[in-house]
């Protein structure tokens, strides 16, 4: 609904004399552009000038409001690069997508500014026999982005062919002010090498479906104030 630019019709214009056909042809001009209305919207419409909203409420069922999303995810083991390395989170199948990119496997790009909400999970896996410490965070462009590090302690593993896991689930809000420049990216760091993002195939008996390492969903929830 809110992407649909509704034409206002041209009014006759006004006669110094009540003239009734001209009522009749000015009722007419009304009665149409009110049915473009409320064929597109059970409510109300949204204000735009051009393609930037100026205000106003939308109200009703929205079949007709297309936003960016995606669904992005790993299929693929992520290892540590070292101890005092910062690892970048990769992905290799967009699930879901409509107007969002991934550039260099771990940039995620978004078409408009605006708020977005973005949430992810991990499934981080402990290989080594001592505990270890697990940090994530979030990086607009190549600029670490402020307060969005979140730190996890793992268990040791239960035994060498028994690993210990963690499943980090984090939602935050994304702002981009220029989708230019402004990209989404995320990155890792552990104290150990043991640590991995891990993805397990399909198993049986019975079936069940693949893990991935990574899970991330992002989408547009309102423009910039």
């Amino acid at each position: 609904m809110a992407m649909v630019k509704f034409r206002a019709p041209a009014l006759p214009l006004p006669t110094k004399e009540y003239n009734e056909g001209q009522q009749d042809q000015f009722q007419r001009a009304l009665r149409a552009y009110f049915n473009q209305l409320d064929s597109r919207t059970p409510i109300t419409a949204e204000e735009f000038i051009g393609d930037r909203f100026t205000g106003g409420i939308f109200s009703g069922f929205g079949q007709e409001i297309i936003q960016p999303y995606a669904m992005l995810i790993s299929t693929a083991d992520q290892s540590s690069a070292g101890t005092t390395s910062e690892n970048l989170i990769a992905y290799d199948t967009p699930t879901l997508t409509n107007g969002i990119t991934v550039v260099s496997n771990s940039q995620i790009h978004v078409p408009y500014a605006g708020e977005y909400l973005v949430t992810f999970t991990l499934q981080v896996t402990n290989r080594g026999a001592s505990a270890a410490e697990f940090e994530v965070w979030a990086k607009d462009g190549n600029t670490n982005y402020p307060n969005s590090n979140t730190r996890f302690d793992i268990a040791a593993r239960k035994s060498a062919n028994i690993w210990a896991h963690i499943v980090p689930a984090i939602t935050g809000i994304f702002t981009v002010n220029d989708p230019d420049t402004d990209f989404l990216q995320l990155a890792w760091w552990s104290d150990s090498t043991n640590v991995y993002l891990e993805h397990y195939a399909a198993g049986t008996s019975p079936t069940r479906p693949a893990i991935p390492s990574v899970i991330l969903t992002i989408n547009l929830v309102s423009a910039l104030p």
